[in-house]
């Protein structure tokens, strides 16, 4: 079996980091975000996108390359398939405070405490980022750069 395989096992969440690297030839990590994304796509992955996430990137986007269609463009990416949409509710937030309470000696973001506990409860582990924050909360991080 290969380790792409045994990566692919289980579903995955993205963060803002990786499709950001992805999509723009200027990130520091595009290329290595563009070869696991095309291996992954090639073995299978299912890729989770939480709509907040979907939110930062436009955000993100729009601030650094102060373009709304570039910005729009990217949001309705992350927004269609090949990936699959999870949302927020109230018990995840009250999670999100409990996460960043209980790991008070890290600087962590609201969204990345957010996202994981949503993860946590659809019991995905796995998250193509390049964000350490999902190491501090226990995910595996793919493709491993923090």
């Amino acid at each position: 079996m290969s380790v792409i395989s045994v990566v692919f096992s289980q579903y995955l969440a993205v963060d803002t980091s990786a499709i950001m690297a992805l999509l723009d030839p200027q990130e520091q990590y595009h290329a290595q975000a563009v070869d696991f994304f095309s291996k992954a796509q090639s073995e299978g992955a299912v890729w989770h996108a939480l709509n907040v996430t979907t939110h930062e990137l436009y955000t993100r986007v729009r601030y650094n390359h102060r373009n709304l269609q570039l910005a729009l463009s990217r949001y309705d990416y992350l927004r269609a398939a090949p990936f699959r949409p999870l949302q927020f509710d109230a018990s995840d937030e009250n999670e999100a405070r409990s996460l960043i309470a209980k790991h008070h000696d890290q600087v962590l973001s609201y969204h990345d405490a957010l996202c994981a506990a949503v993860m946590f409860r659809e019991g995905i582990y796995k998250i193509f980022s390049f964000d350490r924050d999902f190491w501090v909360f226990g995910f595996e991080i793919y493709p491993g750069q923090t």
